[in-house]
């Protein structure tokens, strides 16, 4: 009887509950908010590397088996750093993380320097993503003069993440942008809807403003306008699909939002330099090499 009149809730509705719950738990304790919301992103980082070395594990991976650096998965990395996409680099550096993990079978020196190597990574796709040079070689100095401060793997795993949002926050650092909540807001939208047809028209009407002022906004802001922008996001992301042997050739474009694949040869090979097609092969010739 008592069951049948408890509410039924959605898992969205849960999520959010149970982050209201600690929200509110987090600030009427005396322990200081900011050590519950790093203890709970140091725990994140390790559920997700947990997840993945599972999933390794669960394949047939160890020690033994994985004596290769997965150098595509460190290409994807800085792609996704390059167009500013905290939750997909994030995703991708566990990843890696999690092979380093398992190569060096714990060791705790020779994963630091994989890991300082991961910084100068992480900084060289910043920079390539528009960063501010100076800024990015000032904050490569500082994390390379931290690493010895550090004596576990759980410190460098936490470090290196927070470095990572970092660097990419340095892509789009428009603490000087006028417009900056509007040009946050039209970036988020691209990125999560850059697979689909979306036009200026779309993301202008998102932010609540004219296609003609947003589009001025935009170019102003980002030294480019909303097309190239979203071309090179979608290049991007369509490098990735390329590396993926079970991806058709010819299904890449719809994946990335092109319905014309002759539309898309041509703004890749601008782009990129060399056509799709070439771009498989090379990468494909890479990894045989290994």
């Amino acid at each position: 009887m008592l069951l049948s009149e408890l509410p039924v809730l959605t898992s969205e509705e849960i999520d959010n509950l149970s982050e209201l719950l600690f929200i509110i738990g987090a600030h009427v304790s005396d322990i200081p908010a900011t050590d519950y919301y790093e203890d709970r992103k140091y725990l994140e980082h390790q559920s997700d590397i947990s997840e993945f070395m599972n999933h390794l594990k669960a394949l047939g991976a160890d020690e033994k088996t994985i004596t290769c650096y997965p150098l595509e998965k460190e290409k994807e990395l800085m792609a996704l750093i390059s167009i500013g996409d905290k939750v997909g680099a994030k995703k991708v550096l566990n990843e890696i993380f999690s092979h380093i993990l398992l190569m060096t079978n714990g060791s705790f020196e020779v994963i630091k320097a994989w890991v300082l190597d991961l910084t100068v990574l992480l900084s060289r796709a910043a920079i390539e993503g528009g960063a501010d040079i100076e800024q990015i070689f000032g904050l490569t100095y500082k994390y390379a003069s931290e690493i010895d401060g550090f004596h576990s793997v759980e410190e460098l795993i936490t470090w290196l993440s927070k470095i990572m949002v970092r660097f990419t926050d340095c892509v789009f650092n428009l603490t000087d942008v006028k417009h900056i909540d509007i040009i946050f807001r039209a970036i988020d939208y691209i990125k999560k809807n850059y697979m689909k047809k979306i036009t200026l028209e779309e993301v202008s009407s998102h932010v609540y403003l004219s296609p003609s002022y947003f589009s001025k906004i935009f170019k102003r802001e980002m030294k480019l306008n909303f097309n190239a922008y979203l071309n090179n996001v979608r290049i991007e992301m369509s490098k990735k699909h390329l590396l993926d042997d079970a991806i058709v050739l010819a299904d890449v474009p719809n994946l990335v939002g092109y319905e014309d694949q002759s539309y898309f040869s041509k703004v890749f090979k601008k782009i990129v330099g060399i056509s799709p097609g070439k771009y498989r092969e090379t990468r494909a010739q890479f990894r045989a090499m290994q």
